[in-house]
């Protein structure tokens, strides 16, 4: 059944006495249409660049809108999204939602999973490099020139965020993480920022991808869904997930008599000067038991990260050590992966890391079951790619047959607006280290 259209325009100066009306895909004000389907994925120019009065302006906004509407007739006004947030709370927008602010860059992923245009749903946020590296900035200036053009609103903390900032973009809503509000979902009701923006009027829709992600991804995912109008799609892609995701529960439960959980060891942020940064219970750690492994870290710390002493993982000589990349600035190794990045530059940058005083000694590391992976698949569902990966990583015969590149180009073809295109995992080149040292 064809969904309804609602048709908008965008008026975009290219000079004081000049200008182009647009439409893009998935909006419900001025400068924006909502719209199903191929045709509206991406945005079409309607008119060129011409002088216009304000009467020229004014008809030439209603021809253009009479046109449109014979292309993608409209159905009537947007309906009423009513949702409960993943901290249990009912939310209500009058229409779904096309101007947003976002807490954190990192929720870039997901919105991409459930929109096809996410840059230009942003209203403002905290900026690009508040979080990414300059590798993933760099690459997402190239497929967006004017997204550093978003407003930037401080990070979300009382102590950083501009209220009034935020009020005056007039946003449909405010998007804001589990961690934004102190890590814990039961307390958004009570969270003095969330009671700021409701008293302004602006709703408060609270996600998460990250705290307990295997708990709460998609659920967070169909909320961004309902507050898109972009349910269809995001449906697709969690049937996509779910599929893709049971199969190796299952392969992992119809082995489980006889499988053996490799220990592993996440080294998390490696590139950072100390060792060494890893997943407790929680996060992480939820992707690592899902990929058939037993995290150390998990064993000492009872927060979803912190710190391991050096000590304490050589004594446990890990069967795997696994690197988390993609935050190296000022690191001595130059270890980074993602957008942007070239596997040669990746695989010298970890070759570095794994000579390292203590890292080299790992039984892992000299006998070739060294890995690194994205850092930023912890923010979105695409961490169902982290845990192909790590699967075979750990049940290297068990799933000889999983492909996760196969599965990452396919979510680039038909789910993700913003394609990953880079270096995301690396392997360690099979033998002893040229500096492992005595252990």
């Amino acid at each position: 059944m064809q969904r309804s259209c609602y048709l908008l325009l965008r008026q975009r100066s290219s000079g004081v006495r000049h200008a182009a009306l647009q439409v893009v895909g998935y909006g419900t004000r001025s400068g924006s249409a909502r719209c199903s389907g191929d045709a509206m994925s991406r945005p079409m120019q309607l008119l060129s660049p011409a002088p216009l009065g304000a009467l020229a302006r004014r008809w030439g906004a209603v021809i253009a809108l009479m046109f449109l509407a014979t292309l993608f007739p409209s159905t009537g006004a947007g309906a009423q999204v009513q949702l409960t947030d993943i901290a249990g709370r009912a939310v209500t927008l009058q229409e779904p939602a096309d101007r947003i602010v976002v807490g954190s860059s990192m929720n870039l992923e997901a919105l991409a999973l459930a929109h096809p245009d996410p840059i230009a749903l942003i209203a403002g946020w905290s900026g690009l490099t508040a979080v990414m590296d300059e590798a993933q900035a760099t690459a997402l200036r190239r497929l967006h020139p004017d997204i550093d053009a978003i407003p930037l609103v401080g990070r979300m903390s009382l102590d950083t965020v501009s209220f009034e900032t935020i009020v005056a973009l007039e946003p449909d809503a405010v998007l804001l993480n589990v961690y934004d509000i102190g890590g814990a979902a039961e307390g958004a009701s009570a969270s003095p920022m969330v009671q700021h923006f409701e008293a302004a009027g602006i709703p408060v829709i609270v996600v998460d991808f990250f705290v307990e992600p295997l708990a709460n991804s998609t659920q967070s995912l169909r909320i961004l869904g309902q507050m898109l109008g972009t349910e269809a799609h995001v449906a697709g892609f969690l049937d996509f997930y779910e599929g893709r995701m049971a199969a190796i529960i299952g392969r992992l439960a119809e082995a489980d008599s006889t499988l053996e959980r490799p220990a592993i060891f996440m080294h998390a942020h490696a590139a950072g000067p100390d060792c060494c940064y890893s997943p407790g219970q929680g996060a992480l750690d939820g992707f690592i038991r899902a990929a058939g492994g037993h995290n150390i870290g998990a064993d000492l710390l009872t927060t979803p990260t912190g710190q391991l002493s050096l000590e304490y993982v050589l004594s446990r000589d890990p069967d795997v050590y696994v690197a988390t990349g993609g935050y190296a600035r000022g690191s001595a190794s130059g270890f980074t992966l993602g957008r942007n990045v070239e596997e040669v530059s990746v695989q010298a940058g970890f070759e570095r890391l794994l000579e390292r005083p203590g890292i080299a000694a790992l039984s892992a590391v000299n006998e070739g079951r060294a890995h690194g992976i994205w850092h930023d698949f912890t923010h979105s569902p695409l961490h169902l790619v982290a845990i192909e990966v790590m699967a075979r990583w750990f049940h290297p015969e068990l799933f000889s047959d999983l492909d996760p590149r196969e599965t990452l180009a396919e979510i680039n073809a038909r789910f993700l607006a913003i394609p990953l295109e880079g270096a995301f995992w690396i392997d360690a080149a099979a033998g002893p280290r040229p500096h492992a040292g005595a252990r």
